[in-house]
């Protein structure tokens, strides 16, 4: 137990009774903003070890050729993407025009996980801030939500590029993110325009409004990204 009359413990004291000023609420903004970055580089380095190139499996010594296989050890096989995902054709498109638009489609997984990451640091930091009775923990969400905002309206179009125009024969699990991504950066940044400037939020929690359309946005993100995955990976794959 730190005693109460140390050092520590007179700056904590301080920091909960002083005023709350903007450079402390900025500060927890940037924090915010490093733990979301750190979230959505994370499934970029496991899409990395996913995809590791054949070789390295074919470069194994050969003297674990003589070890005995065994009937009782289960193999899984897996095949990227599964069977019912969407198939990717490796043919490039003759034209400039295609080949930008193929390339830039290329962008949309890489640029999506930084605004779903943002849009649910904001909500994870107005539940900390609703549950202990803080608002300076979600002081800086606004910055948070208008990186997001940005981020959501670069990757809509991205996505477009990358699935192609809407055609009669597409899957429902395509459909369904295609229409969802293209809806949920409005729903952002109407979440940036509801929520209080950093002065304000600082002091007062989020109104009502603003809090249910924020668990709804949250929501409808785990859902586009279910279906996301789907139309890479196939139907079931969340199967255990």
């Amino acid at each position: 137990m730190i005693p109460e009359g140390c050092a520590a413990t007179r700056a904590l004291s301080a920091f909960e009774e002083g005023p709350v000023t903007t450079v402390q609420a900025l500060k927890a903004g940037v924090f915010a903003l490093l733990m979301a970055m750190a979230v959505s580089v994370a499934p970029l380095h496991a899409a990395a070890s996913v995809g590791a190139p054949a070789e390295a499996v074919a470069a194994a010594p050969a003297a674990s050729d003589s070890v005995p296989a065994t009937d009782d050890i289960p193999v899984t096989e897996m095949a990227w993407p599964t069977e019912g995902g969407m198939q990717m054709s490796h043919d490039k498109p003759k034209t400039f025009l295609g080949r930008l638009l193929a390339w830039l489609g290329m962008w949309h997984p890489a640029v999506i996980h930084f605004p779903i990451a943002l849009v649910l640091t904001v909500g994870l930091l107005e539940a900390a801030a609703a549950l202990r009775r803080q608002p300076l923990y979600a002081a800086s969400n606004r910055l948070l939500l208008g990186i997001a905002t940005v981020g959501a309206f670069a990757a809509a179009p991205l996505g477009w590029a990358s699935a192609g125009l809407p055609a009669a024969d597409d899957e429902s699990a395509l459909a369904i993110h295609r229409w969802l991504g293209t809806a949920l950066p409005f729903l952002i940044l109407a979440l940036w325009w509801l929520k209080r400037p950093v002065e304000q939020a600082a002091r007062r929690l989020g109104g009502r409004g603003y809090e249910a359309a924020l668990a709804l946005t949250v929501l409808l993100i785990l859902i586009q990204a279910y279906f996301g995955a789907e139309v890479t990976h196939g139907a079931g794959h969340f199967k255990f």
